[in-house]
C-alpha cells in the first residue's frame, strides 16, 4: 500500500520551493534532513528553512551549513568548524584551530587530524560524534569548498 504522507510532503515541499522561491532568485530554501548525522540538534525527517549565502564572509564557526556533496550527489547539513586558511586539528579527544583550543569532543576514539583549509574552503562537521570518521563530513571527505555551500540553516 502507497504512504499517502510520503507522497504529499514532498510534493508540496517542492511546489513552496517553486512558488515561493524560484532558482533564479533564491533567498531561501526548504530543505529535509535525511539522515541522523546532526543528531541531537538537528533531526532526521525535518524541515528546516535555509537562506542562501551571497556573502561568505559572514560565515562564522559553529554556523550550521548545508552543502552540495559531489560524491553522493546529495545536499548534507553540517557545521562549520574550520574558516579558509585555519588549519584544524583533533587531538586527543580535543579541537584545536591554529593550536588554539576551542572545546573538547566527546570522540568516540582517540583520533588525531590534521588538516589545513584552502584560502575558499571551509571544514565541515557533524554534530553526532559517534558517526566520527564515518560521516559525509570534512573529516572523511576533506574541506568543503564554497562553490558547494548552498546556505545557511536558520
Amino acid at each position: 500500500m502507497i504512504n499517502l504522507r510520503s507522497l504529499i510532503i514532498p510534493f508540496v515541499k517542492n511546489l513552496l520551493n517553486i512558488l515561493f522561491f524560484p532558482k533564479n532568485y533564491m533567498v531561501f530554501k526548504i530543505t529535509e534532513m535525511n539522515s541522523n548525522s546532526m543528531e541531537p540538534n538537528f533531526h532526521e525527517g525535518s524541515y528546516y528553512l535555509v537562506k542562501k549565502i551571497s556573502d561568505f564572509s559572514s560565515i562564522k564557526r559553529f554556523d550550521v551549513l548545508i552543502y552540495f556533496c559531489q560524491i553522493h550527489s546529495l545536499n548534507h547539513i553540517k557545521r562549520v568548524m574550520g574558516l579558509p586558511s585555519e588549519t584544524v586539528k583533533f587531538y586527543n579527544k580535543s579541537f584545536f584551530v591554529n593550536t588554539k583550543k576551542i572545546k573538547k569532543l566527546s570522540i568516540p576514539d582517540s583520533k588525531n587530524i590534521e588538516c589545513q583549509i584552502g584560502l575558499s574552503e571551509y571544514f565541515l562537521l557533524s554534530d553526532n560524534l559517534s558517526l566520527f570518521g564515518n560521516s559525509c563530513d570534512s573529516i572523511k571527505n576533506g574541506p568543503i569548498k564554497k562553490e558547494n555551500i548552498i546556505g545557511l540553516i536558520i
